[in-house]
C-alpha cells in the first residue's frame, strides 16, 4: 500500500479527461478510443436482462413492464440520438435506481451511449415479444 495520504477523494464523471481511459480499462473503448462493439454488445445484453429483472421487481403487473418497454422501444427510432439512452436513464430514475456505473461511465460519450441503447433496446424488444 502506498504511503500516500489523502484529505478528500478526488471528484470523477464521465464527462471528466480521465474518463475515456477508464472506459479502455473497462474494455469499452479499443486503445484508438472507439467502441469495442462486441464489449457493448455483451453490456447492453446483461444491462437490458437485469433492468428488466428490475422492472418486474418493481411493477406488480406484466402489462406495466411492458408499457415501459414498449415506451423505450419507440424512443429508440428518435430523430435526437441521445434521446434513447437518455430514456433508459430516466426509466431507471422511475424506479428509484441507481445507473449500474458502467452505464453511467457510459453517459458521457456519446458513440458509446448509442451503441449501448441500441442494444439495450434490442433486447428488450426481445423480452417484449417473448412476453406478448
Amino acid at each position: 500500500m502506498s504511503n500516500e495520504k489523502y484529505s478528500a477523494a478526488r471528484a470523477c464523471g464521465p464527462f471528466d479527461d480521465s474518463a475515456l481511459e477508464r472506459l479502455r480499462r473497462m474494455g469499452l473503448l479499443t486503445a484508438e478510443g472507439k467502441p469495442d462493439r462486441d464489449a457493448l454488445a455483451v453490456v447492453s445484453r446483461l444491462y437490458a436482462g437485469l433492468f428488466y429483472d428490475e422492472l418486474c421487481d418493481f411493477y406488480s403487473e406484466l402489462h406495466s413492464v411492458n408499457n415501459v418497454c414498449r415506451s423505450l422501444i419507440e424512443r429508440g427510432n428518435a430523430d435526437d440520438i441521445r434521446l434513447p439512452f437518455l430514456s433508459i436513464c430516466w426509466a431507471y430514475d422511475a424506479m428509484y435506481c441507481a445507473l449500474p456505473d458502467p452505464v453511467w461511465w457510459i453517459a458521457g460519450n456519446l458513440e458509446l451511449a448509442v451503441h449501448f441503447a441500441q442494444g439495450f433496446i434490442r433486447r428488450l424488444s426481445e423480452f417484449t415479444e417473448e412476453a406478448g
